[in-house]
C-alpha cells in the first residue's frame, strides 16, 4: 500500500500541517496495512493528537483507493461530536451516516443498537473501523490471572467488545486509538495482538486464540503497532511537564466515638490516618478541610498562570454529581467563574463548546472530562474523584498536558497524598525525561504554593505505607522539612486545631456481620 506522494510535515492551504509523530505513524500504518495484518494499534499519549492522525490517516486510505467509508466509535456524545469534526474538515464529507456521507461516528453504547445496519455497510463497500479510547472494550479472552491491577484474572468480553468482534468481520482495516491500552479487570482488548511469556505473538481475534499462560506466569503483553510515549511528547515540545502536587498533613488528630467512648488517635500522614477502618477516602474527599485546601493551591496556581495568559483554565474532577455541585458553589464563592458539566447537565456539549474558547476560569465534572476532550487551555487539575486506578488517573493528567505554545511548557496537577494515587505518579517517573522526573509534596499551608521538590533518594519522611503494588521510590525532601512548614491541621485551615469525629457504630456492626457469615460458610 503506497502512501500519496505529500509532505504534511509543510504548511498548507489545504491540508492541516502534521506533527512528525502523526506522519511517521501514518506512515508506519500504510506500509503495514492488510488483508493479512488488518488490524493497527496506535498508543499516543493523550493530548498527542490521535484525532487528527486518525482523520488524515483514514483520507490517504480513501485516495489510494484501499477503503470508501469510514465508522468512527468513541466512549462519549462529547468525544464522538469532537471526531465527527475533525474528520469532516479532513475528509470534506460529512459523517453523518446519510447517503452520500463519507461515514458515520457513533458512541459504542449507540453500536449495539445499529450494528445489522453498519455490516450491511460493509458489505457493500470497503470500510475503516476507527474505535478510539479502545480501552473501553473487553475481548472474549482473558489475559494472565497474575494482574497487577486486579488479584484475579478476567473472563469474557463487555457488551462494547462483543459488538467490536461481530462488525470486525466485515470491515477491511480496523484502527484502535488509545493512550492508555489496557483494562483494570485485565481483560485484552479485542482483535488485537499479544505477546505470550514463551514470546510467541498471540491475537484476540476470532481466528487465533492464544494459549493463556499458567497462574504462576505473567499477563499477556500487548503489542502497539506504533508507540509515541510522554517523554517522546515532552522532548517534541507536543505536550506539557506535568508537575504534580500530593497534599499531607503532620498533625492528625482523629477523634472516634462508639458505645460512648471517645478515643483520640493521632497520626503523622493522611496515609496512615487512611488506615483506620473507620476513615474513607471518598469521605476525606468532601471533608471541608482538604476540599478546601486542594481548591485554595489550585486557584491560586491558575492566578498565577492568568497573570501571563489570561485564557488559561483548571478541571476539578469530583466523585459525583452533588460532589460537583457542591464544588462549583465553593469556586463561586471563592469569586471564580465556573462551568458545571455532568451527565445531566442540559446542552453539556454546547457548553463544553463555549467553555473551550471561552474565559471561564474553572470547569467541574465528574467523567464527562476525564478523556478524549480537546481543551488545550486547561492547564491546572484538582483531582477530587474517589477512582484510583492508574489508566483513570492518567487519562485525566492527559486533559491538561497539551502545549499551546512555546512558553506553555508546565501544567499541574493537584491530589491528596494517599499511597496508590502517589504510586501512579510516581510509575510516571518513567514516562518523563530525567531532568523533569519530580513530584512534589506539599503539607498544608493557607497561605504560600508548593514549593520543594521530592526526587527518588532518601527518605526522610517514612511514607513507606500500605496498599500500594510493588516497592516505592523513597523520597526526599529539598529545601523546608516536612515537620517543620508552616502548617494547619488535616481538616482545618484555621490556627486552631480541628478534630475528625467519626461514629464507627456502623462499621463495627458491619464487620461483625461479616465474620459470623465466614464462620456460618
Amino acid at each position: 500500500m503506497t502512501p500519496r506522494q505529500i509532505n504534511r510535515l509543510l504548511p498548507s492551504l489545504t491540508s492541516p500541517t502534521l506533527r512528525a509523530w502523526q506522519a511517521r505513524c501514518i506512515e508506519t500504518a500504510l506500509q503495514r496495512l492488510s488483508d493479512q495484518q488488518p488490524h493497527f494499534l496506535c498508543q499516543a499519549t493523550p493530548g498527542a493528537g490521535k484525532m487528527l492522525m486518525a482523520a488524515v490517516l483514514t483520507e490517504e486510505l480513501i485516495l489510494n483507493g484501499s477503503i470508501d467509508h469510514v465508522i468512527y466509535l468513541g466512549p462519549t456524545s462529547a468525544v464522538v461530536e469532537r471526531a465527527r469534526e475533525t474528520f469532516s474538515q479532513i475528509l470534506g464529507r460529512p459523517m453523518q451516516g446519510r447517503l452520500g456521507d463519507v461515514g458515520i461516528a457513533l458512541t459504542y453504547q449507540a453500536l449495539s443498537f445499529r450494528l445489522e445496519e453498519l455490516k450491511q455497510l460493509c458489505r457493500q463497500g470497503r470500510v475503516l473501523l476507527v474505535w478510539d479510547e479502545s480501552h473501553h472494550a473487553a475481548g472474549a479472552t482473558a489475559c494472565a490471572a497474575k494482574n497487577t491491577y486486579t488479584s484475579s484474572a478476567a473472563t469474557g468480553a463487555n457488551q462494547w467488545g462483543l459488538a467490536l468482534l461481530a462488525l470486525e468481520r466485515d470491515v477491511r482495516f480496523t484502527l484502535a486509538l488509545s493512550g492508555t491500552p489496557w483494562r483494570t479487570d485485565g481483560s485484552c482488548l479485542p482483535m488485537l495482538r499479544y505477546m505470550a511469556p514463551s514470546h510467541e505473538v498471540a491475537t484476540t481475534s476470532e481466528q487465533a486464540v492464544p494459549t493463556l499462560p499458567s497462574a504462576d506466569s505473567d499477563r499477556l503483553a500487548l503489542i502497539p503497532d506504533f508507540t509515541y510515549t510522554l517523554r517522546d511528547a515532552i522532548q517534541d515540545d507536543v505536550c506539557r511537564t506535568p508537575q504534580i502536587y500530593l497534599i499531607d498533613n503532620d498533625d492528625i488528630r482523629l477523634v472516634a466515638e462508639q458505645q460512648a467512648q471517645r478515643e483520640t488517635l493521632y497520626y503523622q500522614s493522611i496515609p496512615a490516618l487512611l488506615r483506620h477502618p473507620g476513615v474513607h477516602y471518598s469521605a476525606l474527599l468532601r471533608h471541608p478541610g482538604p476540599q478546601q485546601h486542594l481548591l485554595d493551591v489550585s486557584c491560586q496556581r491558575l492566578r498565577q498562570l492568568q497573570e501571563k495568559d489570561p485564557t488559561a483554565a483548571g478541571l476539578v474532577v469530583a466523585s459525583n454529581i452533588s460532589h460537583a455541585e457542591d464544588i462549583a458553589d465553593c469556586l463561586k464563592q471563592m469569586g471564580q467563574t465556573v462551568c458545571l458539566i455532568t451527565s445531566q447537565t442540559e446542552g453539556a456539549h454546547a457548553q463544553l463548546e463555549a467553555f473551550r474558547y471561552g474565559h471561564t476560569s474553572w470547569i467541574v465534572s465528574v467523567n464527562m472530562v476525564s478523556e478524549g476532550i480537546d481543551i488545550p487551555r486547561l492547564q491546572v487539575c484538582c483531582y477530587l474523584s474517589h477512582v484510583r486506578t492508574e489508566q483513570y488517573f492518567r487519562q485525566v493528567l492527559g486533559r491538561i498536558i497539551r502545549r499551546r505554545h512555546a512558553q506553555d511548557d508546565a501544567c499541574y496537577f493537584y491530589a491528596l497524598n494517599e499511597s496508590t494515587l502517589r504510586h501512579y505518579a510516581y510509575r510516571l517517573f518513567d514516562d518523563l525525561p530525567d531532568e523533569h522526573a519530580a513530584i512534589q509534596l506539599d503539607p498544608f499551608s493557607s497561605t504560600t504554593l508548593p514549593a520543594p521538590n521530592v526526587s527518588p533518594a532518601t527518605d526522610s519522611i517514612g511514607f513507606n505505607d500500605l496498599g500500594t503494588s510493588g516497592e516505592l521510590p523513597t523520597i526526599d525532601m529539598h529545601g523546608a522539612p516536612h515537620s517543620q512548614g508552616p502548617m494547619s491541621e488535616c481538616v482545618s485551615f484555621s490556627e486552631g486545631v480541628r478534630e475528625i469525629t467519626l461514629d464507627l457504630a456502623n462499621d463495627v456492626a458491619f464487620s461483625n456481620a461479616f465474620l459470623a457469615r465466614l464462620v456460618s460458610l
